[in-house]
């Protein structure tokens, strides 16, 4: 199969990728067509094998053609983003624990999401395979997603039973999914990203209640929280890019929890020793203003998700910059970048968002990255 790299080049329509990244993908693309079809017809997204692999080709050379920085293989081989560690594990049940998202309007959906109902124990390692494939197809930078350790912290979601303590459970995953990440760096991963930490749940007031009525505090969970974001770290080799993904929630255009990132923000940015942190801000309204980044300490960038993944309609590129240049009063332009807030298909089906749209919202994040860090 072509490097789509050397297709863009040939074509003239692919520059060096800069680092670090400036213009980035969280993670999702929209399935296509033809890889909807084959997900009907069979129950298990890892084995779409050549459907998927000609339709990540295309979407890999699309993303370079772009100018995005850091591509993706769009998590086409997954049913949910959660899934290159769900997928790995037996002890899993996906039928057990529901969770209720929400839009602007007040409207909400209801999600099914694993729990723990067994002690874990591995089966296998698809991200080792999603980086093989990748590392195989491109010599381009690309990323392979992972759940962040935190989320093993919230304290719903394992039963009772399955571990003596929570705390057992929580270093048994992270040991687990140290053993995945390091094999996805073996088949040629050189950007880890951690997806949907604990933190956005511990500023969210009805999050909140919810643990305070069940008897979590919520500055013990914090501690635990960075304690695990720090832990999954350890054995990353230091060439591999660790990235930190502060997601709201995805599913179908709705999030989960809403909230200024104030309180947790010098904790987050100060104690974790990750290389960038790719944080939601599309809507401030509900997410709070810039001012949590100035936690960031030198040398860490704060990638802003400032396009929309969840709303169809395009945002100009002078309102990006204009809220760039605000960001930018809180930390230096030099340690911001420019992503998407989220992905665009946390799960198979995909935000209420189409492909056309989708794309012309990357193209936007790399022409205002090109504008504001030029290569």
């Amino acid at each position: 199969m072509t490097d789509p790299v050397a297709r863009a080049r040939q074509a003239g329509r692919a520059e060096e990728p800069r680092r670090p990244a400036r213009a980035e993908v969280v993670g999702s693309l929209l399935r296509p067509a033809e890889l909807q079809a084959a997900v009907e017809n069979r129950s298990d997204p890892i084995h779409l094998g050549p459907v998927a692999d000609t339709a990540i080709a295309r979407v890999v050379r699309r993303q370079i053609e772009i100018g995005l920085d850091v591509v993706s293989d769009g998590e086409f081989r997954r049913w949910m983003f959660l899934n290159s560690f769900y997928d790995a594990v037996k002890g899993v049940a996906t039928d057990r624990s529901a969770v209720e998202f929400r839009n602007e309007r007040g409207e909400t959906l209801v999600l099914t999401v694993p729990s723990i109902e067994a002690r874990l124990e591995r089966l296998d390692s698809p991200a080792a395979r999603e980086a093989g494939f990748m590392a195989r197809l491109t010599e381009y930078p690309f990323k392979v997603t992972f759940p962040a350790a935190s989320l093993f912290v919230h304290p719903f979601g394992v039963s009772p039973g399955a571990y003596p303590s929570h705390e057992e459970f929580v270093g048994h995953a992270i040991a687990i999914e140290r053993e995945l990440i390091a094999d996805a760096v073996e088949a040629g991963c050189r950007y880890v990203q951690l997806d949907f930490p604990l933190y956005p749940y511990l500023v969210d007031p009805e999050w909140i209640a919810r643990f305070e009525a069940a008897g979590h505090r919520v500055p013990e969970l914090l501690d635990k929280a960075i304690a695990a974001d720090k832990a999954i770290l350890e054995g990353i080799p230091d060439q591999v890019t660790r990235s930190l993904h502060v997601c709201r929630g995805n599913y179908r255009s709705r999030w989960l929890c809403a909230g200024s990132l104030e309180p947790v923000a010098e904790r987050l940015f100060g104690e974790l020793d990750y290389d960038s942190f790719l944080v939601e801000w599309d809507d401030v309204g509900r997410d709070g203003g810039y001012a949590p980044a100035r936690f960031a300490p030198a040398g860490r960038i704060v990638v802003m998700g400032l396009v929309s993944s969840k709303r169809r309609e395009l945002e100009s590129e002078d309102e990006l910059l204009r809220r760039l240049d605000e960001a930018s009063r809180h930390l230096p332009v030099d340690q911001l970048a420019l992503s998407t807030q989220c992905g665009f298909a946390s799960v198979i089906e995909g935000n209420e968002i189409d492909e056309e749209a989708q794309w012309r919202k990357l193209e936007l994040v790399a022409r205002v990255a090109d504008r504001v860090w030029p290569r």
